[in-house]
């Protein structure tokens, strides 16, 4: 099983990497400017695109190829904080300057337990970085949870295994963050 990790010049890229490899998955950062033909080349089981200082509203030109292979590719999909805005936008929904931007720990509520949230209870707490988040839900995307202050803090799509969290799953400080990993892996087993 092989998983690429977008980078998009995040600070927490190279957790992922280690998480995934921790778990058994071969995976390895790659440039965004990657195209669908390279990531199947490559024979890509998923694809895990990490976040980065970017801001959704301003630097849409700074994303590569990263809104063509979301619309395109057949593969399952996570997207992590600006990506995780990227999926809305690229399937019809916003995203922009978030009213309150949150930093640090942050409790996130489950709404909607999910492949993505197995194993988790009710809330957890999570790390966050964000100044944009999700304005608007594509039709099909499902909310599966929630901040105070930020309402779409993991979705999916309805019908294909697209998944995205605002938090960072991958900082030590978001409590089961190696399990949505591993949840993600799952996912891409069984498609």
């Amino acid at each position: 099983m092989i998983i690429p990790v977008a980078n998009v010049t995040g600070q927490y890229n190279h957790l992922i990497t280690r998480i995934l490899n921790e778990i058994g998955v071969k995976s390895e950062l790659v440039p965004i400017s990657i195209t669908k033909e390279e990531l199947e080349k490559m024979g890509a089981d998923g694809l895990v695109m990490g976040g980065g200082p970017q801001r959704i509203s301003e630097e849409w030109d700074k994303l590569g190829n990263l809104p063509n292979i979301i619309e395109e590719m057949k593969i399952p999909m996570f997207g992590i904080c600006l990506t995780h805005q990227l999926i809305s936008i690229v399937f019809g929904g916003k995203a922009g300057q978030a009213k309150s931007p949150e930093y640090g720990p942050v409790k996130i509520f489950i709404d909607n337990k999910d492949q993505l949230l197995e194993g988790f209870g009710d809330n957890f707490t999570a790390w966050e970085t964000h100044n944009d988040e999700i304005k608007l839900l594509p039709k099909d995307f499902e909310n599966l949870a929630h901040s105070e202050k930020c309402k779409f803090q993991v979705i999916r799509h309805k019908t294909k295994p697209i998944f995205g969290t605002q938090f960072h799953p991958e900082v030590i400080h978001t409590e089961n963050g190696r399990l949505i990993f591993e949840n993600f892996v799952k996912v891409c087993k069984n498609e």
